[in-house]
């Protein structure tokens, strides 16, 4: 428990830290700060531990390996340099007629990410003497499907999509927009369907199962697992957010420096890897946690799927 207490607490300054750079320089209000953190942040932790409590006791993970940190900052680092400058020199690879394709360059967004989030970081634990059950693949369907884990999931899904379209940044678009009834009906699950692979797949196989997992075995504490990987998780998104120059997705369509992104990031998305963290510590369903994820990012992403797939 004071191993907990701790993490928490460390959780707690650096994310009012990243709150007060946001209001004292970027002139963030900060009620909209605050309300966040109370609703996504406590509020879908809260849920996330109230519908998992009686799942039974957390899920230890495999002991760690000799040098195993050394291995995860490697991963760490590949992800960095993917995101910071391989995505660029990609890009400088391919022809004008794939970078002028929306269509054609979000498969090659896609391709890309399955193999720097996904199979490299599988292929070489799985090179360490891990299985795809370690990571959650290799579930039997009365599991993935239980009656526990769909009331998780729906019950998420719904607190998800209410704050995403009556309180967040990135649900300002859709809620300004106009979709017909068509759009929505074919466009939602079409999305759903690829959020479940572009983020669920790639982003909670890597901070999740591999990410949140090892840490955890590594510092002997679920709880650090789920704060550090969280950390981690939001500030991951910052370079991307940073170098595309604003943020769409996010509501936010002015330039602004690294320092508020990753301020930004810490405040807003590092609260999504904690709750799905809860999640995954007690489930160890990857089905389960990717589904929520696509769910989580619906809204902010609808109006630039349709535009991309023509809708």
């Amino acid at each position: 428990m004071r191993k907990t207490n701790v993490y928490i607490s460390a959780y707690l300054l650096a994310y009012t830290i990243a709150a007060l750079v946001l209001v004292l320089i970027f002139n963030n209000p900060p009620g909209e700060i605050l309300t966040g953190f109370l609703s996504f942040g406590v509020g879908f932790s809260f849920v996330a531990w109230l519908l998992t409590r009686n799942t039974g006791d957390i899920i230890a993970e495999k002991p760690a390996l000799k040098n195993e940190l050394w291995l995860l900052l490697s991963l760490i680092l590949w992800i960095i340099l993917y995101i910071t400058y391989g995505s660029g020199f990609i890009d400088s690879l391919l022809s004008e007629n794939v970078l002028n394709n929306q269509q054609a360059y979000a498969f090659v967004i896609l391709f890309r990410k399955l193999a720097v989030f996904v199979v490299a970081p599988f292929v070489l634990y799985k090179l360490a003497g891990f299985s795809p059950g370690d990571f959650g693949l290799r579930k039997p369907l009365k599991e993935i499907f239980s009656g526990k884990n769909i009331l998780i999931f729906f019950v998420m899904s719904v607190i998800a999509l209410v704050f995403q379209y009556f309180f967040s940044n990135g649900g300002q678009h859709f809620r300004d927009a106009h979709f017909s009834f068509m759009q929505m009906l074919i466009g939602l699950p079409l999305l759903l369907l690829w959020l479940f692979i572009e983020v669920g797949l790639v982003e909670e196989l890597f901070f999740r199962a591999v990410l949140q997992s090892r840490i955890s075995a590594l510092v002997r504490s679920n709880a650090g697992g789920i704060v550090m990987s969280g950390i981690i998780f939001g500030l991951a998104h910052a370079p991307g957010l940073y170098l595309r120059g604003f943020g769409e997705t996010e509501g936010i369509t002015e330039s602004l420096p690294f320092g508020f992104w990753a301020a930004y990031t810490v405040c807003t998305m590092s609260v999504a890897g904690i709750f799905i963290g809860i999640i995954w510590s007690k489930t160890k369903n990857l089905y389960l946690i990717m589904a929520i994820h696509a769910m989580v990012d619906l809204i902010p992403n609808f109006p630039d799927f349709l535009h991309t797939w023509k809708f």
